[in-house]
This record gives structure tokens, sequence and C-alpha cells, in this order.
């Protein structure tokens, strides 16, 4: 990818700034630099860490091409938020009626509801925003600086001639804190849902000793069924020579997904361990030679985020392959010390099963038509629908403990609750 040259200018001064926010666009996060990056994004975040992103960047992904914003006041860095442009469905959440429709006209119309989207993000899962704004900056300088963030990636869709503008991913916790600021612009619609499990307090209860006998029984003969299978799992830091094994099962995964936000490169795989070392890891499983499954894996010191997975459906079932590769994370998780683990967004019913919960997430959206923009706050509900929730079953021996457990752990959730005792 080449890196686009700079664009400067400057946003109308505010009343808590004392000059104009300098405003300047880069087309590669290396015109940005390790030490601006870290003045907005916490270094001990992985998610949010320099080389996660430069890994992103490098990795070349089909049809996204990177924008970075950078505002300066009085020289110094006061907000840096990642973007980029990419070929998007405006059905990518859509329930599945809907798609079926699309699905007919596209076959007269190959381009219909395809467009090109500026996104505010990354295109990796994070479930979480890249608004990197400074959080030393009192609550009115933080508040101007998104004001002007939104009008900046507004005018740089136009100048792009990108219509749809949106902003990802908000939390239920995030969002109430830039839902006023950003309303004048933007319109908030939900995206695919995260789930969590909680797995118990290190060193007094493990998940398994938590669960009711019931799934407890399913857990150990879920577990066996991979021995059973001649499958072995092997922890895994320098991952890059298997990315061509991992990638076109990450790809299996993906195109059983309703929801495709982004697919990955096989350099995605290959540049991970290169930039991050220690922070990244993965599980795999193999049958003889062959992987046959893998997560991967980010840490730092708070969390330890299982982000993608790889499977070959045609031994899914063979080795319980899907389900073990959850209890692996909880494994994973338990030996490190962690109480609470992501698991993400979709297969919303079957991470209930284990006993997860859902959290929602939200993006902010605009169109740079204003006729179109109308439209899509008419109807980005139908575009956009809540993640319908799954009906929770009773896992775990004390249910009131593990949603108590999350809530200490600071997790916002929901849950539907089921009629009688599954």
């Amino acid at each position: 990818m080449t890196a686009s040259a700079p664009v400067t200018g400057s946003a109308p001064a505010f009343h808590t700034f004392p000059r104009p926010l300098d405003v300047r666009w880069v087309g590669s996060i290396n015109d940005i630099g390790r030490e601006d990056w870290h003045t907005c994004f916490p270094p001990t975040d992985v998610m949010q860490s320099f080389e996660l992103h430069q890994a992103t960047e490098a990795a070349s992904i089909e049809d996204v091409r990177f924008h970075y914003l950078v505002l300066r006041n009085e020289g110094a860095v006061v907000a840096i938020v990642p973007c980029f442009r990419f070929r998007m469905s405006l059905t990518v959440i859509a329930p599945e009626n809907v798609n079926k429709v699309v699905s007919q006209v596209r076959r007269a119309f190959p381009d219909f509801l395809f467009l090109n989207a500026f996104v505010i993000g990354t295109p990796i899962a994070i479930c979480k925003d890249l608004l990197g704004i400074r959080t030393d900056l009192p609550k009115a300088r933080r508040d101007d600086v998104l004001r002007a963030i939104s009008r900046e990636v507004i005018a740089r869709a136009r100048h792009l001639k990108l219509g749809l503008v949106f902003m990802k991913e908000f939390t239920s916790q995030k969002l109430p804190e830039v839902k006023d600021v950003l309303s004048p612009r933007f319109h908030f619609v939900e995206s695919a849902a995260t789930t969590y499990l909680y797995l118990g307090e290190p060193g007094k209860s493990t998940f398994k000793d938590r669960l009711r006998k019931k799934y407890r029984s399913l857990m150990n003969n879920r577990m066996a069924r991979v021995q059973e299978a001649g499958m072995r799992w092997e922890t895994v830091s320098d991952f890059s020579r298997y990315a061509a094994q991992m990638h076109p099962l990450y790809l299996q995964v993906l195109n059983r997904s309703k929801i495709r936000f982004e697919t990955l490169s096989v350099d995605f795989f290959a540049q991970l361990p290169q930039r991050l070392g220690d922070r990244v890891f993965a599980l795999l499983c193999f049958k003889g030679e062959q992987l046959v499954s893998f997560e991967l894996f980010l840490k730092d010191a708070e969390w330890v985020h299982p982000i993608y997975l790889g499977l070959d459906y045609s031994l899914r079932d063979e080795g319980a392959l899907y389900f073990n590769s959850i209890y692996k994370i909880v494994e994973v998780l338990e030996s490190q010390g962690k109480s609470v683990v992501q698991l993400g967004q979709t297969s919303y019913a079957v991470k209930a099963s284990i006993g997860a919960v859902v959290d929602r997430l939200y993006l902010a959206v605009h169109h740079t038509h204003p006729v179109l923009d109308t439209l899509l706050k008419r109807f980005g509900a139908e575009l956009f629908p809540p993640t319908p929730l799954p009906r929770s079953q009773r896992v775990f021996r004390d249910m009131k403990e593990n949603d108590d457990g999350l809530a200490r752990h600071g997790i916002h959730f929901e849950r539907l609750d089921a009629e009688g005792d599954e």
C-alpha cells in the first residue's frame, strides 16, 4: 500500500482551546510514530497498541486503505483517529430474510447495496472503538476534540467521494460518553454484540467446578472426543510458520458467519508474532501433522483476548472442535489467573449454552448525501438490527454468584432468562 501525502489544515477555534486545532491526515501509522501514538492510546492495552495496528496495516488486507487523523494543539498531539476505507455490503448484519431478497437482486445488479465506506476504527475485531483522545484533557476539551473529529472524518469521506461513514464499535458503557456529542452528525445503531464468560475467582473455584452436573458431564465427554479422534493441542508463541495453514481454517469460519466486516490476509497471521512478540500466541490443534483448528490470542497485563478462531469443519463434530476450542480458552485463561474472558461476536446460542452472556455494541453512522442520511436514520434499525439475545440456560450451580462475579469485574450484560430449569 502506498501512503498518501499528509493533508493539513485548521479546524475552527473552540472556546476551551486558545488556538485552532491543527488537522493532519496521513496514510500510514509509521507517519505518526510510537511515541505520539501512545500519547493517545495506553501502551498497556494490547488491543490499542501501536504494534498491533502496525501489523494490521502491514498485512495488506484486501480492499482496505488506511487514513489516520492527527489533531494537534500548539504542537502537542491531542487526538489520533485510525480510519480506513473498504468495500462493504450494507446488509452485513441484516437479518436472513433481508439478505435473501438482496441476493436475488444482486443476480441482476451485482453492486446492489455494496458501497465503499469510510470507517473510523480498525478492520480487526477488537470490540471497542479507536477514538484516541488524550485522557488528561478536561471533559469540555475532550468533547470539543470529539466534535472536531466528527466534522473532519465526514469532510474526509466527502473528499474521497465516499458515502457511508461509521464509527466502530462503542460498548454499552462508552456509548453515554459520546452519544450527545456525536448525535448532531451521526445516528446510532447496533453492531453485532460481544460475549463474556465468567470463569470464577482464581484459587477459589474453577469453571468446571462451578458447572451443574449435566454441563460438567457434557464438558468431560466433549473433551474426551479430542483424544479419541487422535487430536492434540499445542501452544505456540511464534506461529508465523503456520500462517499459510491457519488462513484457510479462518476462512472456513468466516464463510459460515452471518457477520463479515473484514477478511484477513495470510500476512496478518504472519505479521503478528514479528510485531507483538510475547503479547501474542496461538493454540493449535493437530490431527497427526494436519492443523485442524486454532485460536489466536492477544494478551496484556489485564486481559487475555481470544480474537480469531480457525476450524476444519469436516472434522468439527469428530473432535467436538468448536466446544473444545472454548474449553481450551477457559483452560488457558485459568492458568494465567484470569476471572473473565471476552468471547467476541457471533455464535451466541452456542456460547450461551456454556454460560456466556451478551453485551451490546453500537455503531455511529452517517451518509454524506443528505437524502440518504435521512433514509439511513429512518431505516437504520432494519439494516442494523439488534442482536437477538440467546435464551440463557442454568449452566452453573449458583447463577447469582456468576452474575455477581461478572458485575464485580465491571462487565455489563443482558440475559434472556430461560423458562424453567434446563
